[in-house]
């Protein structure tokens, strides 16, 4: 059956009697539109999904809940404290003087919580230790929760983190490179020596300005084996120190054993200090009676 439309209408397209019934409706608001006043009709006979809070009303669901209470905490949070020490090195050869287990913590708590953790339970004496994720020194407001990515390599591929506490610099930190030449690790194997690792080492020392270069080979004599005697130190130095452009880098030779970390700029622009083994005797011959002076790491084997 067709329908009379009127096109003076404003409701143009619909039937007479449809646009007739939508003006008999009451508008119960309006609505402003490019400073024209528009209608809108409600809707009558019509449900309502609007969303009414019943209090007295509530399905809980205890296996969701539990299952959320599980993952609202991390695991066992594992922190290993490192001693009063000025070697800060950390790798497989690191003894550390306890570690220490930490319930209760949530991805949103931050660096800073985990310090108070470890200073209201006694695990640590310093008031302000250092937290890393080798070799990432993390800030007081870093989150539990940011502490892991999928990159391999980086320290932050572990879950949860495995955290190391260091103690307070006393001085600066300074970085001494080994060579993998100085510092191949040898074995023996059925009565022979092979070689079990080849690779570099990075040692991190606590120093400083009044460190001697002495002092200094003595600390590595300790940490590494290397004999005092046999260390031939160099350092490289920011350019600033002898007045260059800032990123400038000269080497000095740390030849003096009296001198200080101080008078070589060290304390305040050392880049990082690299150490080699004098294999030489006085008369400038290779000294094969002492080629084998390492018993677990030396570098080369007479044939």
């Amino acid at each position: 059956m067709a329908m009379e439309t009127s096109q003076e209408s404003g409701y143009k397209g619909l039937s007479r009697e449809f646009r007739e019934l939508l003006e008999r409706k009451k508008p119960i608001e309006t609505l402003v539109t490019n400073g024209e006043a528009k209608r809108i009709w409600a809707k009558e006979e019509r449900p309502s999904y609007q969303a009414v809070s019943d209090a007295n009303k509530r399905i809980v669901d205890s296996l969701a809940v539990e299952h959320a209470k599980s993952k609202e905490f991390l695991p066992p949070v594992v922190v290993r404290i490192l001693g009063p020490t000025q070697n800060l090195t950390i790798d497989e050869t690191t003894v550390f003087e306890k570690k220490v287990v930490i319930e209760g913590l949530r991805g949103r708590d931050t660096i800073l919580s985990l310090k108070k953790k470890l200073i209201e339970d006694g695990s640590i004496d310093e008031r302000s230790p250092r937290i890393f994720l080798p070799p990432h020194e993390l800030q007081d407001e870093t989150r539990l929760g940011e502490c892991y990515v999928q990159w391999p390599g980086f320290g932050l591929d572990s879950w949860p983190p495995k955290f190391v506490a260091k103690q307070k610099l006393k001085g600066f930190e300074m970085i001494v490179n080994i060579t993998a030449m100085d510092n191949a690790v040898w074995e023996i194997v059925k009565g022979k020596r092979k070689l079990k690792k080849f690779c570099a080492r990075r040692l991190v020392l606590d120093l400083n300005e009044n460190t001697t270069v002495g002092e200094l080979k003595a600390l590595i004599e300790q940490y590494v084996g290397i004999p005092f005697g046999r260390q031939i130190l160099s350092a490289e130095v920011d350019g600033t120190f002898f007045g260059s452009a800032e990123g400038e880098s000269y080497i000095v030779d740390l030849d003096e054993d009296s001198c200080s970390m101080e008078q070589h700029g060290i304390d305040r622009f050392g880049r990082i200090i690299h150490l080699r083994v004098n294999r030489f005797d006085c008369n400038g011959d290779f000294d094969f009676a002492q080629a084998n002076f390492l018993e677990e790491g030396y570098h080369f084997h007479q044939h």
